[in-house]
């Protein structure tokens, strides 16, 4: 019996020890990289002519953090520097924000899933 105790106290320790070094699945994203990141796909549903926003994506995260940004200063002013960013190179502006944020690459986005195809 004391054998098939400590059995599974070795294995629910090491179970334990497992699941802690595993990386989180899901980044979370501070207040400032959404507002940049946001942006970005702003500017790429503006400029790169079959991409628009996620929806759906941006409605989740608004609804779990309270964060809405085109009511954010930063927003704007990132937005504005954005802009002047895509203006001057759309091609490579496209390219670099598909790259990050298009929902459809695979494996996945390298940020997170920003933009989708418009319909």
């Amino acid at each position: 019996m004391k054998q098939v105790i400590g059995a599974v106290t070795g294995l629910l320790i090491n179970c334990s020890a497992a699941i802690a070094q595993e990386p989180s699945l899901h980044p979370k994203l501070t207040k400032e990289q959404f507002l940049s990141f946001s942006a970005a796909a702003a500017v790429a549903g503006m400029y790169c002519g079959k991409l628009e926003l996620n929806a759906d994506f941006f409605t989740g995260y608004q609804y779990g953090t309270g964060i809405y940004p085109p009511l954010d200063p930063y927003f704007g002013s990132e937005m504005a520097r954005l802009e002047k960013e895509a203006k001057n190179d759309p091609k490579s502006y496209c390219s670099a924000t598909r790259r990050m944020f298009y929902k459809g690459n695979k494996p996945k986005p390298l940020v997170a899933p920003l933009l989708i195809d418009k319909p």
